[in-house]
């Protein structure tokens, strides 16, 4: 028994959601400020202590279970409409990562020579004042469907649970639970690195090497997020590809 883990929970649970968000953005925030500190004196010690570290694994760990507030789940197997909520959801990912430069950065510049991927991305790294882009990490919260609850995949979790109900005998139970339990943790690692990244250049030490350091690690959670949704879907009665 961790007294960290329950000092962090207990604190957490009496904050509202956005609350929750907001401090773990700002605990890497911190732990991103040490490391940085570590790597230009190599020769000092500087950086967290063991009780500090120790408190930052426990945060992160009971920032996972405390995040979002979860609904009971409704009882039953999903309808085919929930379903295929989870396939709209799924499709929107797709289209997300194909488009990743275009739909996570904002440019306000019309000119050919700054509508390319890489041009985009080189502005908005750069501020260049000729394209004139910024990051926009939010559109990761989006479309993992964390800012709205009208959204296809708000609590998507829970659809996949009492879906395990539709499973044929010879599916493989754990296998689902193991999936569906890993696509939970990636989809939070996504929106909180996403969360964190749009605050990249208000925190100590930022700017928007840190807006983009941040996002990058939420596309490869995104990425995770996209492969586990659709092994999840490969087991329930739904037509991934069916246009």
């Amino acid at each position: 028994h961790n007294p960290h883990t329950t000092m962090v929970a207990d604190v957490m649970r009496a904050m509202p959601a956005r609350g929750r968000v907001m401090c773990l953005a700002l605990l890497l925030a911190y732990v991103e400020m040490g490391t940085g500190l570590r790597q230009r004196a190599p020769g000092r010690r500087v950086g967290l202590t063991p009780g500090r570290r120790a408190t930052v694994g426990a945060t992160s760990t009971a920032f996972v279970a405390l995040v979002l507030p979860t609904a009971a789940p409704a009882a039953g197997a999903p309808s085919e409409s929930e379903l295929n909520r989870l396939v709209v959801g799924y499709r929107g990912i797709r289209e997300l990562l194909a488009n990743w430069d275009y739909e996570t950065i904002r440019c306000y510049s019309e000119e050919a020579k700054c509508q390319s991927a890489s041009a985009r991305r080189q502005a908005a790294a750069s501020n260049m004042a000729t394209c004139a882009c910024d990051f926009d990490p939010t559109r990761v919260q989006q479309v993992m469907g964390f800012k709205s609850t009208k959204h296809p995949l708000y609590l998507a979790d829970q659809v996949m649970i009492r879906a395990q109900a539709l499973l044929g005998p010879d599916a493989d139970f754990d296998e689902y639970d193991d999936a569906v339990e890993q696509w939970a943790q990636h989809a939070e690692n996504a929106n909180v690195m996403s969360y964190t990244s749009s605050w990249g250049e208000a925190n100590p030490g930022g700017g928007r090497d840190a807006v983009q350091r941040y996002l990058d690690r939420s596309k490869r959670e995104v990425v995770e997020s996209a492969e586990l949704l659709r092994k999840v879907l490969s087991f329930l009665p739904v037509d991934i590809d069916k246009a």
